[in-house]
This record gives C-alpha cells, structure tokens and sequence, in this order.
C-alpha cells in the first residue's frame, strides 16, 4: 500500500505538471501530424520511419469525436503525450527504487526524468518521442528483470514492447544491441540447457541462446509484420526497390548522417546540454556528469550485468545521432533514462566518506556535497532543472510570444483566403494553413519535393503556381527572403537552400522575370518584410494593367509567338488571336471609359474588346469594335463605354482581340485601364 502510494503521487504530481504546461507553439513535425490526423484517411497516416503515431492520434480523434469532441487533434494527442511522459516516469522510479533499494533516489531519479528539458518539452507536444520513450522505459524495467531472475516469458515481453517502440520510432532498433549485451554479458547466464543443470536453487536459468530467440520471435513479428502490412497491403508497393526506398525515406536524402567533424562533435555536446536545461544553464548539465565522474566507482559494485547493459544503450544511441544529428534534443530524449539510471546506481553502490577536509571554494563545497551526501545534490540539481526548466517551457509554448504566429496573423489581415504565398522554408507553411486557413502557400521545400529534387523543375512549379494564381484573379505574397533564401548562420545547421545544394542566385533568377510585378512592404514592427503582387480585381479597380512590367495573368490564345518585355506584350495573333484577363467583378457603372496602348505592324486593323459575362463567356452582343491607327507607332485608344454593347450591371472580364485575323505581322499591347 505504500508501495501505491509512493508511485500515485509521483504520477499525480508529473501529469499535473504536463497539462498545466501543454504547449500552444508547436514544431514542425508536430503541425504535420495534426494536419495530418484532422484531414487524411487512415490509409496515409502510416509513416515510414514511426509507424503507429498518425494512426495512434486518429483512433484517439475518432474515440472523442463519439463523444462529442469537435475540435482540432492537437490537445488530444498532446493530452495522451503527457500521460504517457508521466507513467514512463512513474515506471522509471520503481525501476530505480527496485535495483537501488533507496526510495530516496527513486524519488531523485524521477525528478531528474521528468523535469528534463527534453523530455518535459515533447510530453506537453504533439511529436512522438513521448510515447516512443514510454516502450524504451518499459523495456528498461523487462531487461532489469531479465537479469534478477531470466524467463522466456520475460524476454518475449521485452521483444513486444521493444517492437512496439520502434513502430512509434524506426531509430528504437538500436535498443537489440544493450539488450544482446545485457544477455550474453550479464549475470551468469547458462549458455546451453547443460550448463543450466548446475544453476542456483530453485528452478534452473534458461540457456542465453534460448532468451534471445523468445526475445528475437516477438520483436521480429512485430516490426516485420508491421511493415510488410503497412507496405504491401495498405500502400501497394509491389517490389522490393518500392518497400526500401518508403522504409528508408529520411536516409536516402543526404540531409542526415555523413563524415563525423568537429561541428558534429560540437553538436553532441549542444544537444546534449540542451536536452536537459536551455541555453545558458549548461551548468545544470555538467553538474549532473560531474556528480556521475564523482561517484563513478560505485559501478564497480553495482549488478554488472545492468551496468554494461546501461553503458551498451548510452554508446549505441551515441554513436548513432552523432553520425545522423547530434544537436536535435528530440533524439536524445532515449538516452535520458539510461544515463540517469547508470548514475543513480553509481551514487547507490558508491561507499561515502565523512573524513572530507574543508573547502572554502564553492566548487570545493559542491564536490564535498556530491561526495558525501550525493542525493542531496541529485536533488538540488532536480529542483533547479525544474524551476530553469518551468520558466523556458512556458516561455517557449507561449503563443502570444511566438514571432511565427504573429507574422501568420498579420499575412492572413492582408490577404483573401486564394492569395498565394510564397514562403520560406519553416513553420509558415503549416501554421497558415492550421491558423489561418490559408491553403495556398509554396516553398523551395515544397517545390522541390514536387519536381524530385531537380531544381528545373521545381523553378517551373514555382513560376507556374504564381502565374495560375495571378491567372485566377488572387494576389502573390512572398513573405521574408522567399524569393532570395539566405545561407544559414555560422554554427547553425545547413539551411534548406543549402542542403538541396542551391545558391541564393539561383533561386533569385527563377523568379526575376516577375520580380518588377512585386512591391514591397513590411507586416509591422519586429516581424519580416515581404512584397506583393496585386490581385487583378485591385488593378481592375486602380491604376489598371501595365504590361511592359508582365503579364499579370492575362492569358493569350491564337496567337505564335509571345514576349513580355520593356515595350509591353508582344505577340504575333493567329486566326482569332485574343487576351484574356484574370476574373473579375467589375460593376460597370462605376467606369465611363477603357483606355489601352497598343502598336501593330499587321494589315489587319480590326480590333475587338469584349465585356465576359458572370461565367467568363464572351459574346458578339457584348463586345466593341473599335480600328487601329495606321502605321507600326504605339497609339492610345480611349473608348467610350456610355451604351456600348453589354456594358450594364456587373462585368466578369476584358478580352482584347487586337485583330480579327493574323496575316504575319506583329502587335505589342502595352497597357489597359478602366477610368472611372
């Protein structure tokens, strides 16, 4: 019963904690899953690389959409991360509690887990290394039992709770090396059922081999099963280059892994620091390695078995991120129980002495601490990480604070929800969508996904989403240095631009030809500038169509070729050449007239304008005729639209047909405007 309660109040005091500072800015990662479970059918939620997450938060949405839920996935998911950070600490305190024997450090240890920088953060968030952590920590205490007392039942559970962390995290396979090291090194195993006839009392330790083959059994048909499942039955793939290259997405695209340098040493020990404090408290980390190098002679006494098998975890998960991306906390949050595991029974089996001389140095008096009263300074240095870490966390998940919500309230002021935005690479391509219901965004990521990293065609899906949307009647916003990206900071990570292998100028000559269309202006104080090509309606409605700045959406038909240049648009009509503008709603009564500014070397000098119809549909009855100039000279034409043919009510779009027919000759159209 005291039992119960000792582990009640750590869970009750955790999950209190968690929801009290569920956060309301999220990554990127953590807005796709949202979208991603709010939007997609059940078949498409099946990531390669954490199998279970997306399907896992859409059996969490259906269960309370029956209970009338009708809100957004987010706190759903965030609400199951919190629970399952708060029972993997609950459960990390009785594994510490059991192989330690000392309350007192179970309660240290959970208090080192969960106020953690890293592992706090992604509790109260939407990824999924809570959940994945949850199964780690479960298969902690299933290889702590092994070693005190081996049975096949107890290897084939620690197979299914590790198969189960790897499908809510593919990296969860590195667990089979501590896990291989923990049964053919630990304890003293039998090798063979012969060696296990002179086993201790009672019932005879089963062969090691015998182990790791109940242990193999349940972890292979969990994961294999799993993703031949999900491969060959839900997605499709037919063939093995389809199944690998979907299994191995993240590692196929040079952007993780790679030589280990010096910056990639200089990002484990940034991500390890920040994993347990934020910047500018590295002192809470070296505190804890330094209480771990003091007490380090306690592992001699401690059960060998755990130990090389602590030692084994922390060696294979740090060798692994160091090579794939050692300053990203998120990976780093696996490591956490076994390294506060390995010093807690450091400071456990380590024999004190009272005999210490006295310091007058704080960091004299500190090691005297450490040394003599060990759970006292776990303790003082959990307290600090939870008050450090409290602060930093609610800071961090601070909407009102949060730059990217700012900037993403302020485009969704100056735009209509069709309005394209062009956007740096981050988290404006996901929170104007899930913020501000602004579908229509692109960016060099997105792009070059499209064009299967091929920059050609990723510059032609660029250009092309501009100019149907300019085509379409809405506005072009580039938000930021969308249509120039900069290089990444010194000692930052690679930018996307840099590691789809661009340069700035490359990515600036793409969108050069309509870079006289934009203009600038700035979203408010502290918040990035961007620049803006007007909507056809707000041309329409002000100072009309200059062509010799682009097309701006107009569309020609019939017509050979075609420039837009410093003259204006040049084109060489066809038979029944014409320009058509983007859709409009032009309320006829405000305008007397239609100027335009046009030059033609043809013979033909018979020129149409048409008044479109709601649907965009052009008719003889709703249309003037008007004859050009003679002579190739650029002229302008003021045409009355007092009682002209169809000019009455509301006006859907202007199509110029500068001539009947083409006979080779040429004609530049330079401007078009209404006047009122």
């Amino acid at each position: 019963m005291r039992s119960l309660k000792f582990y009640t109040l750590h869970f009750a005091c955790c999950i209190g904690i968690y929801l009290l500072t569920l956060t309301h800015v999220h990554t990127f990662d953590a807005l796709s899953y949202i979208l991603d479970v709010d939007r997609k059918p059940w078949p498409e939620l099946f990531h390669p690389h954490h199998l279970a997450y997306g399907p896992l938060g859409a059996l969490i949405r259906a269960a309370a959409l029956q209970l009338g839920w009708r809100g957004s996935a987010a706190t759903l998911i965030q609400t199951a991360n919190a629970l399952a950070g708060a029972t993997g600490v609950t459960i990390f305190a009785g594994v510490v509690r059991r192989t330690t024997g000392r309350a007192d450090l179970a309660l240290a240890g959970a208090l080192l887990l969960s106020s953690s920088y890293a592992f706090w953060y992604y509790a109260v968030e939407v990824e999924v290394y809570t959940i994945a952590a949850l199964f780690l920590i479960i298969a902690l205490a299933l290889i702590a039992a092994l070693l005190r007392r081996p049975s096949p039942a107890l290897a084939a559970t620690l197979g299914l709770a590790q198969g189960i962390a790897v499908l809510f995290h593919q990296t969860n396979v590195l667990l089979s090396v501590p896990v291989a090291v923990a049964l053919l090194v630990g304890g003293r195993l039998p090798t063979s059922s012969a060696d296990s006839r002179g086993g201790a009392a009672g019932s005879p330790a089963p062969p090691r081999l015998w182990l790791l083959a109940t242990y193999i059994l349940p972890l292979g048909m969990v994961v294999v099963g799993s993703y031949l499942w999900v491969g060959l039955g839900v997605s499709g793939f037919r063939s093995w280059a389809e199944l690998s290259a979907w299994m191995q997405g993240y590692a196929r695209t040079g952007w993780w892994g790679g030589a280990v340098n010096g910056a990639k040493v200089a990002g484990l020990g940034l991500g390890l620091s920040r994993a347990v404090a934020p910047p500018g408290w590295e002192i809470l980390p070296i505190g804890l390695l330094a209480a771990l190098l003091v007490n380090l002679r306690g592992l001699r006494s401690a059960p060998r078995g755990l130990a090389w098998m602590l030692l084994a975890w922390l060696l294979t998960y740090g060798a692994f991120f160091l090579w794939w991306e050692p300053d990203n906390i998120e990976f780093w949050i696996a490591s956490l129980p076994p390294f506060y595991l390995l010093l807690l029974l450091a400071v456990a089996y380590r024999r004190t002495t009272t005999d210490e001389p006295p310091t007058a140095s704080s960091i004299g008096r500190w090691a005297l601490v450490v040394r003599q009263s060990p759970a006292i300074a776990l303790f003082i240095l959990g307290l600090a990480m939870l008050g450090v870490n409290l602060g930093a966390i609610r800071q961090r998940g601070d909407a009102s604070t949060d730059l990217q919500r700012a900037t993403t309230d302020a485009l969704a002021a100056r735009s209509a929800p069709g309005d394209l935005l062009v956007l740096p690479d981050g988290l404006l391509e996901l929170y104007l969508p899930y913020y501000a219901g602004r579908e229509s965004v692109i960016s060099l990521t997105q792009a070059m996904t499209a064009g299967g990293g091929d920059w050609a065609a990723a510059c032609g899906t660029l250009r092309r989403r501009v100019e149907l949307s300019l085509a379409s009647g809405y506005a072009v916003i580039a938000v930021g240095d969308a249509l120039r990206p900069s290089l990444a900071l010194p000692g930052e990570p690679p930018s996307m631009l840099e590691r789809f292998r661009l340069t700035p100028d490359q990515v600036a000559a793409c969108y050069a030809p309509l870079s006289p269309l934009f203009v600038g202006a700035s979203l408010g104080p502290g918040l990035p500038d961007y620049r803006r090509i007007a909507p056809a309606q707000e041309l329409a409605d002000g100072a009309g169509w200059d062509f010799r700045r682009g097309a701006w959406g107009w569309r020609a038909a019939s017509v050979g070729a075609t420039e837009v240049s410093a003259d204006g648009w040049a084109l060489t009509p066809e038979s029944d050449p014409s320009l058509s503008s983007p859709p409009l709603d032009i309320d006829a009564a405000r305008y007397a007239a239609v100027e335009l500014r046009l030059a033609a070397s043809t013979a033909a000098r018979d020129a149409q304008i048409f008044f479109l119809d709601a649907g965009g549909r052009a008719s003889e009855v709703r249309a003037l005729r008007f004859t050009l100039q003679p002579g190739p000279a650029m002229h302008t034409y003021r045409l009355n639209l007092r009682g002209a043919p169809g000019w009455v009510g509301r006006v859907g779009g202007l199509r110029l047909d500068p001539v009947g027919t083409g006979d080779g000759g040429g004609v530049t159209v330079e401007s078009i405007r209404l006047l009122p």
